[in-house]
């Protein structure tokens, strides 16, 4: 589609009806809108960019269900939520940096995550780094340096928890074991071969 074509279908479709559509999209989700207005996938393209790029369509849809895309976040990931929202092309990733921020930053996203699949984390860490799981978590800018600190501190805690466990078990088991043999009753073995 050239961008004359584009120009007259947002003309007809999106000029002056920007609200109508960010609601109706909030509210139904794209497939019900691309039926209700008989758009093409190739018309739906052109209007959902221009909704995304000149009226912050994601923001607008992530902040009006802020707790199903953080629940989201919190189970599946990042990567999921994109695909959710069907911005998983390059081109969206300046505007998607401000969904992802809200949903990870504000409103603490990134450690329920974090909290929530720590031993996969510590495994990550322990096999490939801190850079790895870093630009898996997508905390590597500087801006994120605070974040990844609370992060790392998560999973230290993770860590010493499982440390403390364990220890805490095998102590357990041999202080069990002291304790039984101290208590059972030795009888000698001919009294048992009687027996039999």
């Amino acid at each position: 589609m050239n961008i004359q074509d584009k120009n007259m279908l947002l003309q007809r479709y999106a000029l002056g009806r920007e609200a109508e559509l960010i609601e109706a999209y909030i509210l139904n989700g794209p497939t019900a809108l691309k039926v209700a207005e008989g758009f093409s996938p190739e018309q739906w393209q052109v209007i959902f960019d221009y909704l995304v790029f000149e009226h912050n369509l994601l923001y607008k849809t992530v902040l009006n269900s802020d707790d199903f895309f953080i629940d989201e976040y919190v189970k599946s990931g990042m990567a999921h939520v994109r695909e959710i929202l069907d911005v998983v092309d390059n081109k969206y990733n300046l505007i998607w940096e401000i969904c992802k921020d809200y949903i990870m930053i504000s409103q603490d996203g990134l450690y329920a995550h974090v909290f929530e699949h720590r031993n996969r984390y510590m495994t990550a860490f322990k096999a490939r780094g801190g850079d790895f799981v870093r630009k898996v978590l997508g905390i590597w800018d500087l801006k994120y340096t605070q974040s990844w600190e609370r992060v790392l501190d998560i999973l230290l805690n993770a860590v010493c928890d499982g440390l403390f466990s364990e220890r805490t078990f095998d102590n357990g088991l041999e202080t069990f074991t002291r304790i039984w043999s101290g208590v059972r009753e030795h009888r000698p073995i001919s009294k048992f071969l009687k027996s039999i």
